[in-house]
């Protein structure tokens, strides 16, 4: 105790409190905001671009992932400022005013909007999936996996917001208030977090072994589902440090940890969330990193598209098939014409092909 001021906890035997300059933590959390967060944001500042100028089309995994920003920005700013009310500060160096109810109420903001994020990320990758494979029983898997990661992450906010009761009981100490055992309950949450985060990483695999492409785009993926890997590898080091957390009676100090990791977890997620739909803004600005020549095709023939919407009514059914070609042939020149169904945002394309042959011996025109 120093003056009038009481401590948020009676320090160890052998140790007296310091209110002014006690031993602080709170340095590498202040440095993880600073890299993560605005590499989330260029991330989505990327993916904003493609869908706005290159695609031209928005959609509900766009604004998600749009939300999962703003709300990892505001976990930042909320946690960061709990740095003023004694985050990564033992609580006998914490004065009693600033722990309850100020540190305490940031701590259940934080917790849900954590929470929100992190479910906006995962269910925008989800959505995202259900637009690039077509297939009945994939759309099954995603969608089960949707339906746990809403469900579990709306529990958690509930669970967050009535954790005591009554409420006010959460963040104000002298309220008389029954609560349940927070940190045993962010522990079974995180459990469910990384049973998401790898079955997001792990569903699109079957499917994406069956896809033939060039090895370029297969480095590629494989990047964004380690990036996904990594994802799932960091909430079980969040797993871990809510076990410290959950073993320690000094909260400010443990908690530092829980929400570096949070805040990492979740810019993490957004930043791989956006790499699995950039693929249209390399094509266009960088198409070499996926094998493709600079006007984004890997040969040297030329080929143009036009809507679908131009070919004769009076065209064949194709039904499902996955491919129709007509070939006229005759003479030194051949062409080749074909309706590519495309399953990505640029929609059905016909496209033509022209072959030239620069020897001067005979040249083929499609």
């Amino acid at each position: 105790m120093n003056g009038t001021i009481i401590p948020a906890m009676a320090p160890p035997p052998g140790v007296t409190s310091n209110f002014v300059d006690p031993p602080h933590c709170g340095t590498k959390f202040i440095v993880v905001n600073c890299v993560f967060l605005p590499l989330a944001v260029l991330a989505l500042a990327v993916r904003t671009w493609t869908r706005l100028f290159v695609v031209r089309s928005m959609s509900w995994d766009d604004y998600l992932m749009i939300l999962a920003v703003v709300l990892s920005a505001v976990l930042s700013g909320v946690t960061l400022d709990m740095l003023n009310y004694g985050l990564g500060r033992h609580m006998w160096d914490v004065p009693l005013e600033d722990f309850t109810p100020p540190f305490m109420k940031y701590n259940v903001v934080a917790a849900i909007v954590y929470c929100v994020g992190t479910g906006c990320t995962k269910v925008s990758v989800l959505v995202f999936y259900l637009r690039i494979f077509p297939s009945r029983g994939f759309h099954l898997a995603v969608w089960t996996i949707v339906f746990i990661a809403v469900g579990y992450n709306v529990a958690s906010v509930l669970a967050n917001i009535f954790s005591c009761t009554p409420i006010e009981g959460a963040w104000d100490l002298d309220v008389k208030a029954t609560c349940m055992n927070r940190p045993v309950f962010y522990f079974a949450n995180a459990g469910l977090g990384i049973f998401t985060d790898f079955a997001t990483v792990l569903v699109p695999i079957p499917w994406l072994r069956r896809l033939q492409m060039p090895l370029r785009q297969k480095i590629a993926i494989g990047f964004m589902l380690a990036m996904g890997c990594f994802v799932g590898i960091v909430s079980c080091i969040r797993l871990a440090s809510l076990y410290v957390l959950l073993k320690s009676t000094d909260l400010t100090w443990a908690t530092t940890n829980a929400l570096l990791w949070c805040t990492v977890e979740l810019n993490l997620g957004i930043t791989g969330g956006c790499i699995t739909a950039m693929r249209p803004f390399v094509r266009r600005y960088f198409p070499r990193l996926l094998g493709l020549s600079s006007n984004g095709y890997g040969s040297s023939s030329r080929k143009y598209g036009h809507p679908l919407n131009s070919i004769p009514r009076d065209q064949p059914d194709f039904g499902n098939r996955s491919q129709y070609s007509t070939r006229l042939k005759g003479g030194p020149g051949s062409s080749v014409e074909r309706i590519l169904p495309a399953r990505t945002e640029e929609g059905i394309v016909r496209t033509v092909e022209f072959n030239v042959d620069t020897r001067g011996e005979r040249g083929s025109i499609a």
